[in-house]
């Protein structure tokens, strides 16, 4: 179930202000548990988030276009909802 209205364009913020970091080390990790953005409320299936931008930079200077499941970020709240 999607937490937030994906059919309007809201204004995002920047991924290096968020706190946003992609750690590819953290891709094989068990992310059903943590503070992964995969388990975040913002988090828009397959690699988006509805408050933070897909593009520019994060905290250590990664750009990959996406935000990754396996990311993480200073405004991270639970998804209860998610299985």
């Amino acid at each position: 179930m999607d937490n937030i209205d994906t059919n309007n364009a809201y204004r995002k913020i920047l991924k290096c202000t968020s706190g946003y970091v992609e750690e590819v080390s953290f891709s094989k990790a068990n992310l059903d548990a943590g503070y992964f953005c995969k388990n975040c409320t913002y988090f828009i299936k397959d690699n988006h988030c509805a408050i933070v931008e897909d593009t520019g930079p994060d905290v250590n200077g990664t750009v990959s276009g996406i935000i990754a499941p396996y990311g993480s970020c200073d405004l991270w709240v639970l998804n209860k909802d998610v299985k």
